[in-house]
């Protein structure tokens, strides 16, 4: 099933160069692990998202206290970006719109620090 409740991860990805091979690669920065209902996006809000370049695809609902500024987003195996945040319908959270992202890097990264 694509919405309801997800173990969800929040992140920030940042690019570092490795000390001994002088490579650059993406690195997590910060991240959390928390729970939360992803939606299917609204109709006025796609439409918001679209006047703005986004292609959103889904509303996630997250409590207010655990989102502290995160870029990416990951559920069901899937790399997601916040695009834009509103508010919910409880005053204790939090909804993150977010665009699928096709960075393999980035999800690469997010996935290697989920396992450890």
């Amino acid at each position: 099933m694509i919405t309801g409740k997800k173990y969800i991860v929040l992140a920030n990805v940042e690019t570092e160069q490795d000390a001994s091979t002088g490579d650059r690669c993406k690195k997590v920065t910060s991240g959390r692990k928390i729970a939360g209902t992803v939606e299917l996006v609204g109709i006025q809000t796609a439409q918001v998202g679209q006047a703005q370049g986004f292609n959103l695809n889904f509303s996630v609902e997250v409590p207010r206290i655990h989102y502290s500024g995160e870029k990416y987003l990951y559920f069901s195996g899937r790399l997601y970006e916040v695009k834009t945040l509103s508010k919910a319908k409880d005053a204790t959270k939090m909804l993150l719109n977010v665009q699928a992202s096709d960075d393999p890097e980035t999800k690469a990264a997010l996935e290697e620090w989920i396992s450890k």
